[in-house]
């Protein structure tokens, strides 16, 4: 950590006598919280730079085995202090997410706006402590400052603002976006940088990343269940392969390819990942082809697939 960020972060902490003095402090728990609540029984979660603790607090509540993470002391000191108040238990832990060794691994991970407030340096660091903390299964919610305007640059005390496009780069290949969600703010102080575009993601582990030879089992099993033969070699546009391996589909790269270098993407993929180069080109093109498997085609047949790393499937 540097020490202009440490002593920034612990002049604003002596400076706040109470937890909603905090120029992040937040009544409400971060969008998405509610619903990965909703969709799924409490785990472990993980507050990365827990800060007014609103975040640790909500979870707990919800029946969450939480961890509340922050190198300042006075943050941890808040977070307990509500978290007796509201009746929870959260676990503090006084360190650096960047240094920190994981203990195990966790279903959810949240970063309320630390990212953005990091010296970049650190950003690798940062990355693979949420890969190594993030569950194959995991949801990873982030809040992130972007431009609120083209060329809008950050003000003295930060925080970093980021594209999106950055954003899902930085985390690919291994993590995919499931939801995204932007508020404008046009006008804050100056020392900040004026206005802003709030992000906030929420990101699922990329399952064709982590499990590719299950991807290739899924696909190959659809098609033995509807007894499509795997022999031929049909030819399917450009443009669908490109829908194929995009991300809204089975998410070999973060960003939609321009359709001519589709193939170019998938058969990078294969060779990363040790696959046949040309078995598993074949089977996706009769798996997609109208004259054959007609399953991931244009209008593709979602109920009939048992490919389940897909986002269509994932993500409805």
């Amino acid at each position: 950590m540097t020490t202009h960020e440490k002593e920034t972060f612990l002049q604003t902490y002596q400076w706040a006598s109470e937890w909603s003095q905090l120029p992040w402090a937040h009544d409400e728990p971060t969008l998405f919280l509610p619903e990965i609540c909703k969709q799924r029984p409490p785990g472990k979660a993980l507050d990365i730079g827990c800060g007014s603790g609103t975040d640790s607090v909500y979870l707990a509540m919800q029946g969450w085995d939480v961890t509340a993470l922050d190198f300042v002391p006075k943050a941890l000191e808040f977070t307990q202090q509500r978290a007796q108040a509201a009746g929870a238990d959260v676990t503090p832990v006084e360190a650096d997410i960047t240094t920190w060794n994981v203990p195990h691994e966790f279903d959810l991970v949240l970063d309320h706006g630390l990212l953005h407030n990091m010296d970049p340096v650190r950003y690798d660091a940062y990355r693979e402590r949420v890969m190594d903390a993030l569950a194959p299964e995991g949801d990873f919610v982030l809040l992130h400052w972007h431009p609120l305007y083209p060329g809008q640059g950050n003000g003295k005390v930060g925080p970093n603002r980021t594209s999106r496009e950055d954003i899902k780069a930085f985390f690919a290949p291994d993590f995919h976006e499931r939801f995204f969600a932007r508020e404008e703010f046009e006008d804050l102080p100056d020392m900040v940088g004026g206005g802003m575009t709030q992000a906030y993601y929420w990101f699922q582990r990329n399952l064709a990343e982590l499990r590719p030879s299950e991807l290739i089992e899924q696909v190959r099993s659809t098609l033995e269940r509807h007894s499509v033969a795997t022999d031929a070699e049909p030819e399917i546009s450009d443009e669908l392969w490109a829908r194929i391996v995009g991300p809204g589909r089975l998410g070999l790269t973060h960003a939609r390819p321009e359709p001519a270098d589709a193939r170019e993407v998938l058969s990078q993929w294969v060779v990363q990942h040790g696959a046949d180069t040309a078995d598993l080109p074949r089977l996706l093109a009769v798996f997609a082809s109208d004259e054959f498997g007609a399953l991931c085609g244009g209008a593709p047949k979602c109920g009939e697939c048992n490919v389940t790393f897909c986002k269509r499937l994932r993500s409805r």
